[in-house]
């Protein structure tokens, strides 16, 4: 998880996921994402727009998908 504007509720969301998902605070010049979560191949596999709402369930799904059950 590559969080651009350090948005809590974004790592809060992958906790369940810890040993298997890192979350890694980032700042950079792009404005058009605050968050992105990129699998283990190196492709995004979900991507939070700049100033939109968190919603966790495609962020859920997304981890799910990628790195199994919950723990």
């Amino acid at each position: 998880m590559l969080d651009l504007v350090d948005r809590a509720e974004v790592r809060d969301a992958a906790a369940a996921w810890t040993g298997r998902v890192n979350s890694v605070i980032a700042r950079t010049d792009r404005v058009d994402v605050d968050a992105l979560l990129i699998r283990p191949d190196g492709c995004v596999a979900w991507a939070l727009p700049t100033g939109q709402d968190l919603d966790a369930t495609t962020l859920v799904r997304a981890l799910g998908t990628w790195f199994g059950r919950p723990a």
